[in-house]
């Protein structure tokens, strides 16, 4: 059904009452229980997890991290054929993917390092500080090494096993920090978080066409370097700092330092990726095993689990990053006084109405919590084709509906009143899918140039609102441009306009496809000046 006052209040204040009080800790409290239990766990031959993977919903754990991105340099056109996304070009973006995200969880598996997250063309990997005394050089010096092993790997897993199909330049962007560790996932789903500017900025310095390795000015001191202020990302380190800087364990646990030679390292992970291939485990690169099939809507009903790559769904969709602005800020000031339980409490709150919104209301379909942003997806249609203009109003609608809900969490929460939303949202053919390493490892995708574009759209709402793109422009109902203007974008919108606006246009669109077989009893009202249109 479509979004509802009475509704969603009710839904945030039950999420409020089952939200548990949190148990905040700094990671040596949590680390020493953390090394008991992964003893017992070992001694009963029972399978264990890596640190912080699987937090209970109630704990938080404060702990110093260095945060690492690694992104495809040239990414958006291994999306495309001639300037154009096609069904072929999709399945070769998603091939590359394949591999590097294979190559990514080998290399880490062999490291102290934790996969955070895969999204599009970008890695997010973390290292835990164990000490008391803040992030150490030898810590660092193992994100460095992580990086320098990642590229070798994936450069000779192209040749050996893909036929050299991909490119293998990267940009790397490294950070440290205090941030806070929570965990929002369930079951095979785990989704670990790590709350912070140092995460942020990180990611903000492996953005860009320009491969190497950038580090914060934070980076730069525990190194001995000498800071650069704005130029952090543009300088990066040369290869003679990071060859010095980077630290691998020894079998005998100690730490090494300017270690050059890490063949034999690249050529057992491949060699042993070589023989899964050889053996059926994992697929063979080589071959186009991406088969993409429509979905007739609501995504909603999209079940992860049973997607792989020769069963992988391709289709016109809008996707919409909605995310909530200032929050690292205010997380960065929670953990300085204290306040960390609040904070925590109202992202779980928040997130959650947000994917209700999304898949309840709108028969979409969350691809995944980035921090405090969602990515989700939402199409209207038939069994064969998708209609762009419902889907676009449908998605409008959504995101209306989210900053909705967004102003209700602001006025029972305590304390987020300074927090604001910015969402972006665009149409176009997007394939869905499960890559990298086989099973539960296996990472949620959908990847496309509407994707992409819909996360500038929303970057560019500096002030928050709402901000469609240039495809989902072109078709969206005309009512629209009465609430987002020429330019498509609205800083303050109003779900009742907005429905109001598509009822203008014409009167099927009110409501999503799928709920109108089921149209409730309460219903929103359209404001009268512009129902009359």
């Amino acid at each position: 059904m479509p979004w509802k006052h009475t509704v969603a209040r009710d839904r945030i204040q039950k999420l409020l009452d089952e939200v548990p009080e949190m148990d905040v800790q700094r990671f040596d409290q949590y680390w020493s229980r953390y090394q008991i239990d992964k003893a017992l766990q070992t001694a009963m031959k029972q399978p264990t997890t890596p640190p912080l993977f699987s937090l209970p919903r109630d704990k938080a754990v404060v702990v110093d991290t260095v945060q690492i991105y690694i992104s495809i340099v040239g990414y958006d056109e291994m999306r495309l054929d001639d300037g154009r996304e096609t069904e072929t070009s999709h399945a070769r973006a998603l091939k590359g993917l394949h591999l590097y995200y294979g190559a990514a969880d080998r290399v880490i598996g062999e490291t102290n390092a934790q996969r955070v997250d895969f999204h599009n063309g970008r890695m997010h990997a973390v290292f835990l500080e164990a000490g008391s005394d803040g992030v150490s050089q030898e810590t660092i010096g193992q994100a460095l090494a992580l990086a320098e092993d990642f590229k070798r790997v994936v450069q000779m897993a192209n040749d050996r096993l893909a036929d050299g199909e991909f490119g293998t330049e990267f940009r790397v962007g490294i950070d440290v920090g205090t941030c806070v560790a929570i965990n929002n996932g369930t079951g095979s789903e785990q989704e670990p978080m790590f709350l912070g500017s140092a995460a942020n900025h990180a990611a903000k310095l492996a953005e860009g066409d320009v491969p190497g390795v950038f580090v914060s000015d934070r980076v730069r001191a525990v190194l001995g370097y000498q800071e650069v202020g704005v130029l952090e990302r543009y300088l990066g380190l040369n290869s003679s700092q990071i060859s010095a800087n980077s630290a691998y364990t020894s079998d005998d646990g100690s730490v090494l330092f300017g270690v050059t030679n890490r063949q034999a390292f690249s050529d057992r992970i491949v060699a042993t990726w070589s023989d899964e291939v050889r053996k059926g485990v994992v697929d063979d690169l080589t071959s186009p095993d991406f088969k993409f099939s429509f979905m007739r809507p609501p995504l909603s009903e999209i079940d992860y689990s049973q997607l792989y790559p020769s069963k992988s769904i391709r289709m016109p969709l809008v996707s919409l990053f909605a995310d909530i602005s200032g929050y690292t800020k205010f997380i960065d000031e929670a953990v300085s006084e204290g306040n960390i339980q609040n904070a925590v409490r109202a992202l779980f709150v928040i997130r959650q109405e947000f994917q209700n919104v999304a898949e309840v209301d709108f028969g979409g379909r969350k691809v995944r919590f980035i921090g405090d942003c969602i990515h989700a997806l939402v199409a209207e249609g038939s069994g064969i084709s998708t209609d762009e203009a419902r889907s676009v109003a449908t998605a409008t609608q959504c995101a209306a509906g989210f900053h909705a809900s967004f102003d209700l969490c602001k006025s029972i929460l305590e304390g987020i009143e300074s927090l604001e939303l910015a969402i972006g949202l665009e149409l176009g053919p997007t394939p869905i899918s499960r890559i990298g390493i086989r099973g539960e490892r296996s990472v949620r995708v959908a990847s496309s140039k509407a994707t992409s574009e819909s996360e500038k759209m929303q970057r560019e709402c500096n002030e928050g609102g709402v901000k469609i793109g240039p495809d989902a422009l072109r078709v969206a109902p005309k009512g629209l441009i009465d609430v987002l203007g020429d330019q498509g974008y609205a800083r303050d919108i109003d779900y009742d306009d907005v429905s109001a606006s598509i009822l203008a246009t014409p009167t099927e669109l009110s409501q999503p496809l799928y709920a109108r077989a089921h149209v409730p009893a309460e219903s929103s009202q359209p404001r009268a000046h512009l129902a009359k249109k």
